[in-house]
């Protein structure tokens, strides 16, 4: 294998998934759990979004085509589901940690059973996202499947990794402070999922 040529594969990958942005949210929404939990979750985080990149780069192509969805429409889903997260960030002052369950009598039941937020939000849209899997269906076309497979595996190792060492650092950082910094995500958040929202829009009015 040509490692430069793998070189040009890998670095978009990395810079476009970013894990270093997904550490914030990670530690905003699991600050109720323990070092070994938040582990797990990391885990199933990035092999669900490997998971997902790996099969829109073998068949993503043609499975937009079959199901007539373009990708602009991606990144304005992508985009509202981190908009629903970040709304309920910014609203709560932190992380949807239980299930409440309505009743007819008005009341609620509190089932006391954490949210995994592993699938969403974490692993996708925010490691497997609009961009990242759009970036993987192009390079798969020009750079061969099993180079741009191989990059995707190296940058969920590499992603996990960073999400097991930021578990150990959840402890330094206090409740009042959690709150603030969960607020302030929950904002970014919001941004960004407006600009997902936007760029998908943008990409459609070129299309008409």
């Amino acid at each position: 294998m040509d490692l430069f040529a793998f070189s040009l594969v890998l670095a978009p990958l990395i810079v476009i998934v970013d894990p270093p942005a997904s550490i914030a949210i990670f530690l905003a929404l699991g600050k109720d759990l323990d070092k070994k939990e938040l582990k797990s979750i990391a885990t199933r985080a990035c092999i669900f979004a490997s998971f997902v990149l790996l099969t829109f780069l073998m068949a993503g192509e043609g499975l937009l085509e079959h199901l007539g969805v373009e990708l602009y429409s991606l990144r304005v889903a992508g985009g509202l589901m981190l908009g629903i997260v970040g709304m309920n960030m910014l609203k709560e002052g932190q992380k949807p940690s239980r299930k409440v369950i309505s009743i007819t009598t008005g009341g609620e039941i509190d089932l006391d059973e954490p949210v995994d937020f592993g699938l969403v939000p974490l692993g996708m849209p925010m490691l497997a996202g609009p961009g990242s899997i759009t970036l993987v269906i192009l390079m798969g076309t020009t750079n061969g499947i099993a180079t741009v497979a191989l990059a995707i595996i190296i940058v969920m190792a590499f992603s996990m990794s960073m999400f097991w060492i930021a578990s150990s650092m959840k402890n330094s950082i206090g409740e009042n402070s959690t709150r603030v910094f969960t607020r302030i995500m929950g904002l970014l958040i919001v941004t960004t999922a407006v600009q997902y929202f936007l760029d998908g829009m943008k990409m459609w009015i070129i299309t008409l």
